[in-house]
């Protein structure tokens, strides 16, 4: 199989703001929560799994609003990982029923080092490895109709 079966959230706030995270080994990189579908598991429960490892959230702290996908991108030339050669993420659009306060990242084995909550438009591809862009751009249009740019500068807008 050439694309890893993958899950991301998109974690929104009453007011409209999305949630993302630092990655932990690159400065300056952000994403949405994600990762791999493990053998026997749903897209749901991958989820469901992700999200509290990654931003310890358990599954009554948000709904699940949508779903869409598949989105996938490749790995740079001669990289693998697993033994695939890119991944396919189904997103999941999840609406926060818990305080904001209810999310950590800071865990021993955390993957993110911070997380902040933006305006979907907000979002700068330039924060994302090359390979990410494009999947990117079409999950912001497709779920928000927002078409976001390159190094943009980014405003945080006090409702966030």
């Amino acid at each position: 199989m050439l694309y890893r079966p993958a899950v991301a959230a998109i974690l929104q706030d009453r007011t409209g703001c999305i949630l993302i995270c630092e990655r932990a080994d690159a400065s300056g990189a952000w994403q949405f929560p994600q990762g791999g579908i493990e053998a026997g598991e749903t897209p749901v429960a991958a989820l469901t799994r992700e999200v509290f490892e990654e931003i310890s959230l358990p599954r009554n702290a948000y709904s699940i609003v949508g779903m869409r996908g598949p989105y996938r991108y490749c790995f740079p030339a001669g990289l693998t990982k697993k033994g695939f050669r890119g991944q396919s993420h189904h997103y999941f659009l999840l609406r926060l029923r818990a305080a904001k306060s209810a999310l950590n990242v800071a865990r021993p084995d955390a993957e993110f080092r911070s997380a902040r909550w933006i305006r979907p438009q907000e979002f700068n591809l330039a924060w994302l490895p090359p390979m990410k862009r494009k999947a990117y751009r079409r999950v912001l249009r497709d779920f928000f109709g927002v078409i976001p740019f390159d190094a943009r500068p980014v405003r945080r807008h006090e409702a966030c």
